[in-house]
């Protein structure tokens, strides 16, 4: 089966790439500005994350609470960051793209699903307009919270 194009969003953000980064990758940040993520655990706490890491992303989409593992399938901070996860509906990926203009960041968010079957298949395409609504509050939130931590520190010198 063929990966099927879930979602996109680009926005521009007037505030340095590594802060953008930083608040997008450290779970300290996401926590605080995606909604659904409870936490992120992370298969080996003592290494640092690279290709081929791996952690359990705990999440709460309405009153039920999942837990998925997923794997970094890129990694070149602050540039771009990839997620893969194994789930019954089939391969998620999500894959984050900054990059450098005069005034701040672009931000790229692409999320595609490589179904495990047909049924999946169907139900992804038939539902995929739905995905809009849910992740872009988020990166909108997202967005907002980049301005108050870049508000913040500029406060504390």
């Amino acid at each position: 089966m063929r990966e099927i194009e879930c979602y996109t969003f680009e926005n521009e953000i007037e505030a340095d790439i590594q802060l953008v980064f930083e608040c997008l990758n450290d779970d300290e940040h996401v926590v605080k500005w995606n909604s659904q993520i409870i936490e992120n655990i992370s298969v080996d706490p003592e290494s640092e994350i690279k290709v081929g890491s791996t952690f359990i992303t705990r999440q709460k989409i309405d009153k039920k609470v999942i837990e998925v593992k997923a794997t970094y399938s890129e990694y070149n901070p602050p540039y771009v960051v990839a997620v893969e996860a194994d789930t019954k509906e089939g391969i998620s990926r999500t894959v984050y793209t900054l990059k450098e203009f005069p005034e701040g960041t672009i931000l790229q968010v692409r999320v595609t699903l490589l179904p495990s079957n047909w049924y999946y298949k169907t139900i992804t395409k038939l539902m995929k307009w739905s995905f809009k609504f849910i992740y872009d509050d988020q990166f909108k939130s997202f967005i907002d919270y980049v301005y108050d931590v870049q508000y913040e520190r500029d406060v504390r010198g």
